[in-house]
């Protein structure tokens, strides 16, 4: 594979527009997880779905998203 198409395959984030997509919600469906969950009594556990917010950054802008930061 050339360099060219490294490069070229890095720029697009993972799933396209639906990745971008999830990106943009996933802060609120953690904040709408967060106060579902901690009202039916797990508010100890509850903030484990702010971690959802980087994961999937992670996930669409990854090792194979944007290759600009380099």
């Amino acid at each position: 594979m050339s360099r060219e198409d490294e490069t070229s395959r890095r720029l697009a984030p993972l799933g396209g527009r639906v990745g971008t997509t999830m990106v943009a919600l996933s802060p609120f469906v953690a904040v709408i997880l967060f106060f579902v969950v901690g009202f039916q009594g797990a508010w100890l556990w509850s903030w484990l779905f702010f971690l959802l917010i980087p994961v999937t950054a992670i996930i669409v802008y990854g090792p194979l998203g944007r290759g600009d930061r380099r």
